[in-house]
C-alpha cells in the first residue's frame, strides 16, 4: 500500500514539472509573437498627408502700346548674322580636242551649157584631155570620160571633173583661204607638185593634196570611194597637174 502511494506521488511531481515547463514555453511563444507584431508595426511606412495649397492667380495689367512697339523694335534691332556656306569648287577636267575630220562643202554643180556636137570622130574613153586656166595659172590632164565644170565657192574657184563613180576637183583658194578646214595641215617634200612641197591627206574614200603657189591655195581632191581603178586614175590626175 505504501509502495503504491509513492508511485502516485512520483507521477504527480512529474506532471507538475511538465505543466510548469509547458506554461513557460507557452509564455515564451506568446512573447515572441508580440515582438514580431511590434516589429512589423514599426517597419510600416508612415504616410503623412499635407494640406492642399490652392494656387494664387495674379492678374497683371495689360502692356501698353508703347511697350509693345519698344519690344518689337528691340527684336528687329537684333543683327542676324548669316552663316556662310562653303560653295564647292568644281574641278574642270580638260577636254581633249577631238581630231578634226576634214570635210569639204561641195556646192551643187551648175547645169552644163550645151556644147555643139563636134563633127569629128568620137573620142575614146581612154583618151587624155588637157584642161588649162590662165586666171588661176594651172593645167591638168583628165580622161575623156569626165566632163569639166567651173563654178564659184566661198574660198574661190572650183573646177570639177565629173564621173558617176567619183568626181575629181581642183579648188583654188583666194585671199589666203582654203577650200576646207584642217588644223593639222603641214607641208613637206615627201610628195611634190611642180616641185612644190605639199600636205597630203589619204582616207578610204578620197585623197586630198594641198599646196601653195602664186599667192593662191590649191587643193586637189579625188573622190575614189576605195575603187582601185579610180585610185590609179587619181594618181595620174595629180601627177599631171602643173603650175603655169
Amino acid at each position: 500500500m505504501e509502495l503504491k502511494n509513492n508511485r502516485y506521488f512520483v507521477f504527480t511531481v512529474i506532471l507538475s514539472i511538465l505543466s510548469i515547463v509547458g506554461i513557460v514555453l507557452l509564455f515564451q511563444i506568446i512573447k515572441n509573437k508580440n515582438s514580431k507584431v511590434d516589429q512589423i508595426v514599426q517597419e510600416a511606412p508612415v504616410v503623412t498627408v499635407s494640406p492642399t495649397i490652392s494656387p494664387t492667380v495674379e492678374i497683371l495689367p495689360e502692356a501698353t502700346t508703347s511697350s509693345k512697339v519698344a519690344s518689337s523694335s528691340s527684336a528687329s534691332a537684333k543683327k542676324i548674322t548669316p552663316t556662310p556656306t562653303a560653295t564647292p569648287i568644281a574641278k574642270l577636267t580638260p577636254t581633249l580636242k577631238p581630231t578634226a575630220v576634214p570635210t569639204i562643202k561641195l556646192t551643187p554643180t551648175p547645169k552644163p551649157t550645151l556644147i555643139p556636137t563636134p563633127t569629128t570622130a568620137p573620142v575614146s574613153k581612154n583618151t587624155s584631155l588637157t584642161f588649162s586656166n590662165q586666171t588661176d595659172t594651172f593645167s591638168v590632164n583628165y580622161l575623156a570620160t569626165r566632163k569639166e565644170y567651173t563654178d564659184k565657192e566661198i574660198s574661190g574657184n572650183r573646177y570639177t571633173f565629173t564621173n558617176p563613180s567619183g568626181n575629181f576637183a581642183v579648188h583654188v583658194g583666194l585671199n589666203n583661204k582654203w577650200a576646207w578646214v584642217y588644223p593639222d595641215r603641214s607641208f613637206n617634200s615627201n610628195f611634190t607638185i611642180s616641185g612644190l612641197p605639199t600636205s597630203r591627206y589619204d582616207i578610204n574614200t578620197q585623197t586630198i593634196v594641198d599646196f601653195q603657189a602664186n599667192s593662191k591655195n590649191y587643193t586637189i581632191q579625188c573622190i575614189h570611194n576605195g575603187n582601185s581603178a579610180l585610185k590609179s586614175e587619181c594618181e595620174d590626175f595629180i601627177k599631171s597637174f602643173k603650175i603655169l
